[in-house]
C-alpha cells in the first residue's frame, strides 16, 4: 500500500479503537411487569421483561433481589419458550420494601446486555432503570472489518468474472493475464472468510460467557448447540467449506465454467445471508422482512465493492502496459458493462440502505445524537466519495484511454476536464501514459476509502441501534407518568 494508503486507513483504524469503549449489546427492555418504578399496592405473582430482539434462552437470566441484595424470587427465571423477547420470574408472596429485577441477556447476535429496573411493594422511591452492554474490543471490530473484505471481494470478484470477463472478447494474451490472479483472489477471500469467521465464533463465545477466556472452551458447545449464533455458524462454515470444495474441483478454465463459478456465486450469496442471520436484522425475527433487505444491501454492496476490487486488479495490468492497444480497449470494453452493473447494484443499496436506516435509527435526529448515527453518517459520506470517484474514471479517463480524440467531444469529459483541470491527468511526457497512471491512482484511492467504509459498516455491526436507545427511553418515561 501507497503512502497516501496509509494517511488514510491508519486514522480509521484509529478511529475504531476510540470508538469500540462506546459499543456494546443489542438487546434493550421496553417495557416491564411491574413497570420501573412502579409503587404496587399488592405483591405480583410474578415479574416479566419485553425486549426489543429475540434472546437466547441459554445465555439469558433474570432475579428479582431486595434491598438487602438477597434474590427473593422461586429461582424459575427464564426466557418465555412460546416467546423468545419474554424474560420472566415468579414470586412468592413478598413483604412491602423496595426491589429490584436484574437481568443479563445475549441477543441473536451473540451481544451481552445487562441492566436493571426497580420497583416497591407500598410506598417506595424512583430509581432510574440502568442497561449497559459489553463494549466490543479492537480484535472484534478488525476481524468483522476483515470478514466484509473478505465477504465483499468474493462475492463481487465472482459476479464481475461470471458477467463481465465471460461476456467482453479479451485477446488471448489479456485472458490469460488476468485469469490466474482472479482465481487467486477467490482463494485468498475463501482463507480471509474463514479465518475471521473461526475468531468471530471464538469472540462472540468471550461476550457470552460474560467476557472470561478462561470460560470459552467450556461455553463454545452451548454457543454452537443451543444457541442461534451457533446454528446459523454451523451452516456458514459448510457454506465455506462447499465453497472451497468447488474452488479445488474447478480446473476448467473461466469460458468454459459458467456453471461452475454460478455455484460458486449461489454459495457465497447463502454466506451472506447467514450474516443477516446473525445480525440486527435478526431481532425481528429470521425469516422477516428486514432479514431479506439486509441481505439484499450486503449482496448488492459487496457486488459493487468486490466488482470494483476485480476490475482494478485489470486495470492494474492491464493499464500498466505501455505501448500496446489491446489493454486500453479491453479495459473500455469491460468498464462499460461493469459501469452498468454497478449503477444497479448503487440503486439498490440505496434503497435498501434507507429502509435499514429507517429501521435502526427512526428519525433524524438520533443521526446526530449517537454514535450508531454518527457512524452510518461517516460510512455514507465515504461511499458517496467512492461514487464521486468512480464517475469520474467511467466518463472522463475510460473514454479518454479507449478514443482520445473522440471523447474530447463529450460534454462529460470536457465538463470534467474544465473543473479539474491539469490535475487530472498532470502534465508534461506521453499522455496517453499520463491517463493510465492517474486511471491506476484513482482506482487505488477508490478501494483505500472502500476498505475504510467497510470498517464503518463493522462497527455498526457492534453499536447498538438507535432503536435500543429509543427503547430504553421509552421505558424511563413510562416510569415518570
Amino acid at each position: 500500500m501507497n503512502r497516501s494508503g496509509w494517511r488514510t486507513v491508519l486514522p480509521t483504524a484509529g478511529l475504531l479503537l476510540l470508538m469500540a469503549a462506546t459499543a456494546s449489546g443489542h438487546a434493550f427492555p421496553d417495557r416491564s411487569e411491574p413497570w420501573t418504578g412502579q409503587a404496587l399496592p399488592t405483591p405480583p405473582p410474578r415479574v416479566r421483561l419485553w425486549f426489543d430482539g429475540v434472546l437466547e434462552p441459554a445465555f439469558s437470566s433474570i432475579k428479582v433481589v431486595d434491598a438487602h441484595h438477597q434474590e427473593v424470587d422461586n429461582g424459575d427465571g427464564r426466557v418465555n419458550p412460546a416467546d423468545h423477547t419474554v424474560l420472566g420470574a415468579s414470586l412468592p408472596f413478598l413483604p412491602p420494601g423496595q426491589y429490584r429485577i436484574l437481568w443479563s441477556v445475549v441477543a441473536h447476535d451473540g451481544h451481552r446486555t445487562e441492566g436493571d429496573l426497580s420497583f416497591s411493594i407500598g410506598p417506595g422511591s424512583y430509581d432510574r432503570p440502568g442497561a449497559a452492554g459489553m463494549p466490543a474490543t479492537l480484535p472484534q471490530l478488525f476481524i468483522r472489518w476483515f470478514y466484509f473484505i473478505g465477504l465483499s471481494t468474493l462475492i463481487g470478484m465472482l459476479t464481475f468474472r461470471l458477467l463481465l470477463v465471460r461476456s467482453v472478447v479479451l485477446p488471448p494474451p489479456a485472458f490469460e493475464t488476468v485469469e490466474p490472479p482472479l482465481r487467486r483472489l477467490e482463494l485468498s477471500s475463501i482463507v480471509l472468510v474463514t479465518l475471521t469467521n473461526a475468531g468471530e465464533l471464538i469472540l462472540r463465545t468471550q461476550i457470552m460467557s460474560g467476557g472470561r477466556f478462561a470460560d470459552i472452551y467450556g461455553v463454545l458447545p452451548v454457543v454452537i448447540l443451543q444457541t442461534h449464533f451457533g446454528a446459523v455458524w454451523l451452516v456458514r462454515i459448510g457454506l465455506i467449506g462447499l465453497l472451497t470444495l468447488v474452488w479445488v474441483l474447478r480446473r476448467t478454465p473461466a469460458p468454459r465454467s459458467g456453471r461452475v463459478l454460478m455455484l460458486s456465486l449461489a454459495v457465497t450469496a447463502l454466506i451472506a445471508l447467514t450474516t443477516s442471520l446473525s445480525g440486527h436484522a435478526a431481532d425481528w425475527g429470521d425469516v422477516t422482512m428486514p432479514v431479506l433487505i439486509d441481505w439484499i444491501h450486503l449482496v448488492a454492496v459487496s457486488v459493487w465493492i468486490g466488482g470494483l476490487f476485480a476490475f482494478g486488479s485489470l486495470v492494474q495490468r492491464l493499464g500498466a502496459a505501455p505501448g500496446t492497444e489491446e489493454g486500453p480497449h479491453g479495459l473500455s470494453a469491460i468498464g462499460r458493462p461493469f459501469s452498468r452493473m454497478a449503477a444497479y447494484c448503487v440503486f439498490t443499496l440505496v434503497v435498501a440502505g434507507l429502509f435499514n436506516a429507517w429501521l435502526q435509527v427512526g428519525s433524524l435526529q438520533p443521526l446526530v445524537t449517537t454514535s450508531y448515527g454518527l457512524a452510518l453518517l461517516a460510512k455514507v459520506c465515504l461511499v458517496g466519495l467512492v461514487l464521486a470517484l468512480a464517475a469520474v474514471n467511467r466518463h472522463y479517463f475510460l473514454p479518454l484511454l479507449r478514443d482520445p480524440a473522440g471523447a474530447r467531444r463529450r460534454l462529460s469529459v470536457n465538463t470534467i476536464g474544465r473543473l479539474g483541470g491539469a490535475w487530472l491527468v498532470g502534465t508534461g511526457g506521453d499522455q496517453t501514459a499520463r491517463i493510465r497512471r492517474r486511471l491506476r491512482q484513482f482506482v487505488r484511492l477508490e478501494w483505500i476509502l472502500v476498505i475504510a467504509a467497510l470498517a464503518f459498516a463493522a462497527l455498526l455491526t457492534h453499536l447498538p441501534p438507535a432503536r435500543h436507545i429509543l427503547a430504553l427511553h421509552h421505558l424511563e418515561q413510562r416510569a415518570l407518568r
